[in-house]
């Protein structure tokens, strides 16, 4: 089981992926900023950090930055999500746009997991619609639609 810390200031968002990562075996902790997301990966070093770009009092980027900083967390690979554009920073090692559907991000983070060394548990198992809660289909929903009209 892989430990992920997912990092997003939008508290549907962080529901909705982390019942995704759980219902793919993962261990999640969760942040509501970049500040906070630093204090947990420095005190429980996660196998990847999920970060979403934009959020208040230390946005994605900065989080990234002072990761790559660290010598005991620079290794830790980093998957940056965004509504924006494909945004760079250091030691991202994939982007994820906020529009990707629930199977991307799930791929996504295998990949990233296979290639730092860090195993996923078993084969991707495709959507989870039919198995997350009903706040979080909604979410998923909401997400889709808003894309779809370009938002």
């Amino acid at each position: 089981m892989s430990t992920i810390l997912l990092v997003d200031d939008e508290p549907e968002l962080l529901d909705l992926y982390t019942e995704v990562l759980e219902l793919m075996d993962h261990r999640v902790l969760r942040a509501h900023d970049g500040r906070e997301a630093l204090e947990i990966a420095q005190e429980r070093r996660p196998d990847l950090v999920v970060t979403d770009w934009q959020m208040p009092r230390m946005s994605g980027v900065e989080l990234c930055q002072r990761l790559v900083q660290d010598e005991h967390l620079r290794d830790v690979p980093i998957i940056m999500h965004s509504a924006a554009t494909d945004p760079h920073a250091p030691g991202v090692k994939a982007f994820l746009s906020k529009c990707s559907e629930l199977s991307e991000f799930e791929e996504v983070v295998n990949q990233t997991l296979i290639a730092s060394g860090v195993y996923p548990r078993g084969p991707p198992r495709g959507p989870y619609l039919d198995e997350l809660s009903g706040s979080s289909r909604e979410t998923a929903w909401e997400c889709e639609h808003a894309c779809s009209m370009g938002q």
